[in-house]
């Protein structure tokens, strides 16, 4: 049986995200030393892992299942080599560039690398088997216009429970975490809506830098612990990203925007081209 035209574009797109991560894989392998290279392969396998989030039921499991489990080891190892890199760029931002962690970050930074370097050259010589339709997609009832308002309702929820007093860091985590899917759910669906999702996209993506931004910090003192003079430089700092966070959702968030959100993520129209209607 024919695939429908909603299974066609959940392959079609899976494959773009595919296509995307091997070509930073390679990029990465040749260029470990590079902290825009790492950086560019862990977005882009986000952007895979989360293709298969939205698609899971219409991909055949079986590929998607083992390339996750891959997928999860490459970003064990890249964390480990972009922690190191945040942590010596904050303290440089904090006049601390001499700082007895420096050193330390350095050679944990070096090991790192060359360990992630191992690995992505033994991931270049796999195979990376095409996902394909699954052979039984559970399409029905897999609708545009029911599953984003769904997802907006759900990221203004968290956010809300984010920005609330006495909100936690595992809060807000779990909030950057919400939002960046939501974004790369939408990413996929761009050629369905006209420039309410290109403004949508640009404030989604001011919160994630700024949410992006206060996990550099978290991430650095959690390293830093033995370090008490960095710790208090990037807790002052940590204070300020925070306070802008917060600013920024109630100025680009606010109650009455969720109503905006819903509306236009109701109304996916067909795109003007594309492989396929997924209305």
């Amino acid at each position: 049986m024919k695939p429908p035209p909603i299974t066609n574009y959940a392959r079609h797109e899976t494959r773009v995200c595919l296509g995307h991560f091997k070509a930073n894989l390679r990029h990465a392998a040749k260029h470990p030393e590079d902290p825009d290279a790492i950086h560019d392969l862990r977005v882009a396998i986000r952007r895979l892992t989360q293709c298969f989030r939205i698609f899971r039921d219409l991909l055949d499991p079986s590929p998607v299942k083992k390339l996750r489990r891959r997928l999860h080891k490459i970003m064990e190892h890249c964390g480990a080599v972009r922690n190191c890199d945040i942590a010596l760029e904050l303290l440089a931002q904090c006049g601390l560039p001499e700082s007895p962690s420096v050193p330390k970050l350095r050679k944990e930074r070096e090991d790192a690398a060359q360990k992630l370097h191992r690995n992505l050259k033994k991931e270049r010589r796999r195979h990376h088997r095409a996902v394909g339709a699954a052979a039984r997609p559970a399409h029905r009832g897999w609708q545009i216009a029911t599953r984003l308002p769904a997802l907006a309702e759900d990221f203004f929820e968290t956010g809300s429970a984010a920005v609330a007093p006495g909100s936690s860091y595992q809060t807000l985590h779990r909030f950057r975490l919400h939002a960046k899917r939501f974004r790369y759910t939408l990413e996929r669906f761009e050629p369905f809506y006209g420039s309410e999702m290109a403004t949508g996209a640009k404030a989604l993506k001011g919160l994630q830098d700024r949410l992006g931004a206060i996990n550099d910090c978290v991430t650095t003192i959690d390293l830093l612990a033995a370090d008490p003079g960095a710790v208090a430089a990037i807790q002052k700092r940590l204070d300020q990203r925070t306070r802008a966070f917060q600013s920024y959702w109630r100025s680009r968030f606010p109650p009455q925007k969720r109503a905006w959100w819903r509306h236009w993520l109701t109304e996916p129209r067909a795109p003007a081209s594309g492989p396929v209607k997924a209305t």
